[in-house]
């Protein structure tokens, strides 16, 4: 038995649509898991084009930051397939934005979208895998939510410091669930990207990645990768991490 397989798996990745999260729902779907993608966009266009690979993949849109929409969602997901192995936390953003610059509106939108919405889709779903005895969540933090942010050597292109306390709170919670939940057959990790182009606009940021331990930008697959290993059988006496996935800063 190949332990990387996820055959017979139902798979939430929210932020599905996106650079990295597109990649974590191909790569799992390749594995044999069924995957749904909750975003605030329909991705029909990308459920298409996977089926057409022979994956199965739906999509859903969803706001992460409404407790009650998240709740829904999971509940009916649940009762229509029957189980939630696997949940993947994608969703997110940030501003590049200095300290003093920081805004309240642009506090609470980067402290809910990536920490809050974890944390209401943990919740929802962690019913469902008590039942179940058994469960894999894996959380998308930053480098950011560890060293502070990646310094850019042209314009600034350091993430804001929401967007880093929002990242650094998503591994304090993930380490708080794996302790509540480890005995109850749940694991629960997290990975730590550092710079990723994923279709984002990374002209003018000069991260310096030649000066990095593996000289390069990471790839949507990296993290892909990355992801389906912690979500597989074959980390299961992982619980608790959060895996650099950065070329080697911050080590």
């Amino acid at each position: 038995m190949n332990s990387l397989r996820l055959d017979g798996k139902v798979a939430i990745v929210t932020g599905g649509g996106g650079g990295i999260g597109r990649e974590i729902v191909r790569i799992l779907a390749q594995r044999g898991a069924t995957c749904l993608i909750a975003d605030l966009v329909d991705r029909k266009a990308l459920v298409s084009e996977l089926e057409l690979t022979g994956l199965s993949v739906e999509s859903a849109v969803l706001d992460v930051t409404r407790s009650e929409d998240v709740n829904s969602y999971a509940r009916a997901m649940k009762q229509r397939l029957g189980c939630i192995s696997i949940l993947v936390n994608c969703a997110g953003g940030g501003e590049r934005i200095g300290f003093l610059e920081t805004s309240d509106k642009g506090w609470f939108a980067d402290i809910n979208s990536n920490l809050t919405g974890t944390f209401f889709m943990m919740r929802a779903v962690l019913p469902a895998m008590l039942e179940q005895n058994d469960g894999a969540i894996v959380n998308v933090s930053s480098i950011s939510g560890i060293i502070g942010g990646l310094p850019s050597k042209g314009n600034e292109g350091r993430s804001g410091p929401a967007y880093a306390a929002s990242k650094g709170g998503i591994i304090a919670l993930t380490k708080w669930a794996a302790r509540e939940f480890g005995k109850h057959g749940i694991r629960v990790n997290a990975i730590a990207p550092g710079p990723v182009p994923a279709g984002a606009d990374m002209s003018g940021y000069d991260y310096g990645v030649e000066d990095y331990p593996i000289p390069r930008f990471g790839t949507p697959q990296d993290m892909a990768e990355a992801v389906a290993y912690l979500a597989s059988p074959a980390a299961a006496y992982i619980t608790g991490e959060c895996i650099k996935i950065a070329g080697g800063v911050g080590m």
